[in-house]
This record gives C-alpha cells, sequence and structure tokens, in this order.
C-alpha cells in the first residue's frame, strides 16, 4: 500500500472514532435526562445500558483492531514506500547509466550513419567507376572485335600468300631438285670424263714411255717376245716341241717405223713356224700372229739361233 493509502486509512478510523464518542456522549444525555426525569425506569434500563456499553467497547475494540491492522498496513506501505524509493533511485541510477549507453549508442549509431554514408558515397563513387570500366571494356571489347576480324582476313590473306609461296616454293624445289640431278648427272659425267681422261692420260704416258722405251731395238725385240709369250700361239708351238722336241729360236725386227719382232721356230732343220709379235700400242689386232710355216727349209734362209725356249715353255731373248 502506498502513502496516500496509508493516510487515507488513519483519517476514517480517527472520524468513525470520533462518531462513536459523540454517540456515547450523546446517548449518555439523553440516558442522564431521562434518569433526571424517570428515577423509577433505571433500574429496568441498567442491564440495557450494560449491553448497550458492552457492545460499543466490543465496536470499540474492533476499531482498535482495524486501526492496528491499518497502522500495520501503513507501516508495510511505508516500508514498501522507502523500499520502492530505493528501487527508484536504483532505477533512476540505471536511467542514468542507460541514458548515458544511448547516449554513446546515439554518437555511435551517428558515426556508423556518417560511416554509412561514406561507405554510399564510396560505393557511388564505385559505382560509377564500375561503369566507366563497363563502357571501357565494351569499348575494347568492340576492339578485339575488330581486331579479331582483321586477324581474320590478315590470316586468311596470309593462308593464301603462304600457299601461294609454297606452292612457289615446291616448284622452285622441284626446279632445284631436278637442277641438282642435272647436276649430279653432269657431275657423274664429268667424274667419268675425268677419269677417262686421266686414264687417256695413264694411257697416252704409257704409250709415250712405251714409245720411247720401244725406239730402243732391244726393248722393242723384248716387248715383242713378251707379248708372244702372252698369246695362244705359244701353246701351238710348245705342242710341236712336245712332239719333236727343243726347237732352235731366232729372233729379230722386221722393216719399218714400228716393226714387229720375228720369231723363227725350227725343229731337227726341217720343220719351221715363223710368227710376228708387234709390241705397238697404236697397232690393231691380231699383234701376234703366224707369218710362216713349212715341212723342209728349202727357200728359206736359216740363221743362228740366238734366243731359246726355257722353263714353262716361255721364250727367252738369249742363249
Amino acid at each position: 500500500m502506498d502513502e496516500s493509502g496509508a493516510k487515507n486509512g488513519n483519517s476514517e478510523s480517527r472520524e468513525e472514532a470520533r462518531r462513536m464518542d459523540e454517540s456515547g456522549v450523546n446517548n449518555g444525555n439523553s440516558e442522564a435526562g431521562e434518569g433526571s426525569g424517570a428515577g423509577e425506569n433505571f433500574g429496568a434500563n441498567a442491564g440495557e445500558l450494560s449491553a448497550r456499553v458492552g457492545i460499543k467497547d466490543n465496536h470499540i475494540r474492533e476499531l482498535y483492531e482495524k486501526l492496528t491492522e491499518k497502522q500495520l498496513e501503513a507501516d508495510e506501505a511505508r516500508a514498501a514506500r522507502e523500499a520502492g524509493e530505493g528501487r527508484v533511485e536504483a532505477l533512476r541510477r540505471e536511467r542514468g547509466t542507460l541514458k548515458e549507453k544511448v547516449a554513446t549508442l546515439e554518437e555511435e549509431l551517428r558515426g556508423w550513419r556518417r560511416s554509412r554514408e561514406g561507405h554510399e558515397r564510396r560505393i557511388e563513387r564505385l559505382e560509377r567507376e564500375v561503369g566507366q570500366r563497363e563502357a571501357e571494356i565494351s569499348r575494347r571489347d568492340y576492339l578485339l572485335s575488330r581486331r579479331d576480324d582483321e586477324m581474320e582476313t590478315l590470316a586468311f590473306e596470309t593462308d593464301t600468300l603462304v600457299s601461294r609461296k609454297e606452292g612457289a616454293l615446291d616448284d622452285a624445289m622441284r626446279r632445284v631438285a631436278g637442277l641438282e640431278r642435272d647436276l649430279e648427272e653432269r657431275e657423274e659425267r664429268l667424274s667419268d670424263l675425268e677419269a677417262t681422261v686421266e686414264e687417256l692420260r695413264a694411257k697416252l704416258e704409257e704409250e709415250r714411255k712405251s714409245r720411247e722405251r720401244l725406239a730402243e731395238p732391244a726393248n722393242r725385240l723384248r716387248s715383242g717376245i713378251d707379248l708372244f709369250n702372252g698369246a695362244s700361239h705359244r701353246e701351238t708351238m710348245n705342242s710341236l716341241s712336245r712332239t719333236l722336241g727343243q726347237p732352235n729360236v731366232h729372233v729379230h725386227l722386221d722393216e719399218g717405223e714400228e716393226p714387229p719382232a720375228v720369231l723363227t721356230f725350227t725343229w731337227r732343220g726341217v720343220t719351221w713356224q715363223r710368227y710376228a709379235s708387234n709390241p705397238g700400242l697404236a697397232v690393231e689386232e691380231p699383234r701376234v700372229y703366224l707369218s710362216g710355216a713349212g715341212e723342209d727349209l728349202s727357200g728359206v734362209e736359216e740363221e743362228p739361233p740366238n734366243a731359246r725356249v726355257g722353263a714353262g715353255g716361255r721364250v727367252l731373248f738369249g742363249l
């Protein structure tokens, strides 16, 4: 109960007690008047008065009890009020703290709003930059697209040019290959010609040396004998020698610029054969041939032997 309730309760208790006292005085006065007026009724009314006094006493006790209850209620209200005042003070302090927190939060809110406004301005600036970048990217994409088209055109033209160049290069390579083959063939022919020239030079040198050597009669005679020893006619001579025995052999040079060597074989002074063997390099085949033969020496001038048939049936110059 609050302070106003306690005050109202005390006022009601005092007012009721005052009314009871006035009622009692009035009743007493009335009863005293009646006693003075009618003494003979005093005895009869004494019991009734006692009963009324008892009733009043009970009523007074009840009032005191109510008053006590009201006082207790007032005390409780006072204690509650004091507790409420402490609570109010605590609430006031808490309110001050909350106000400080609210002020801090409001300041933070204002800072956050300022920060948000800064962020919003930054976002707007970034959006403008993004728009500019997107426009730049679109322009670059357009330029890249144009460059791709130009690259495709250039690539097509390049491929066409490369194809033409490759075709021309292939033709040139084929011509070069043909020229190389021709060159190789010509080099081979040249090599063959050089070999032929070298061979002819060697033959010419050999012929020159042979001519120089054959210019000496003795050398020419020996060369003719060697040429005969390498011919098949030597076998014919050797077959007769196996039948008739070893022959007498006479060799000499015939007449002329390049005379052949003449080999005359005589067996037992009766059978004879004469061979011409020309070692000259310019002489056509046959270079060794039978120039004469007979079974007697009539009409044949027999000359003394100056050569012999040695081992292996070879003719050797000198005895």
